[in-house]
């Protein structure tokens, strides 16, 4: 569950949605690296746009 908790709280939305993509994309067989640079992308982005 380390996904959703950070330091004893919730680790916000950004981290269980790269998670999400990254599980979407191995789904549908993307090669390992999509899957890593797309969950990263995701997560990053979205703490860009202040989504914590």
């Amino acid at each position: 569950m380390s996904v959703l908790v950070y330091a004893g709280g919730f680790a916000g939305w950004a981290r269980p949605a790269g998670v999400l993509v990254g599980v979407l994309l191995a789904w549908r067989r993307a090669p390992f690296v999509l899957v890593v640079l797309g969950a990263a992308g995701t997560t990053a982005l979205l703490r860009l746009l202040g989504v914590a």
